[in-house]
């Protein structure tokens, strides 16, 4: 995944927890697609300013990351429910009910 794109889905997680400086600035950067000098000239700031508070903002959002693994886990739970659609779509329930029993392990218990 795109650097951009993986930042933006680890703000969706993790951006309360950012200062509101950080999540503009990563709003700026990872939704709008804006460059450096675009943001700096908005928000009337230098260019290593941003550059700085961006680098930040990606450290801690990386760190959340890896520490919660809250955005992985998603993915992991969305991969399983689209491969237990595609069970049941084959007509392969008894597959499609060991996907979601794997699942709800992994809700309940952590694994």
């Amino acid at each position: 995944m795109e650097k951009n794109a993986y930042m933006a889905c680890l703000l969706d997680f993790y951006g309360p927890l950012l200062t509101e400086r950080q999540q503009e600035l990563m709003r700026l950067r990872a939704e709008e697609d804006l460059s450096l000098t675009e943001i700096a000239e908005t928000l009337g700031v230098s260019r290593q300013a941003v550059n700085d508070g961006l680098k930040g903002a990606e450290a801690r959002l990386t760190q959340l990351e890896e520490k919660l693994g809250l955005y992985a886990r998603h993915e992991r739970m969305a991969g399983a429910v689209e491969r237990a659609a595609d069970s049941l779509r084959r007509g392969e329930a008894e597959q499609a009910l060991s996907i979601l029993m794997r699942m709800e392990q992994e809700e309940n218990y952590g694994i």
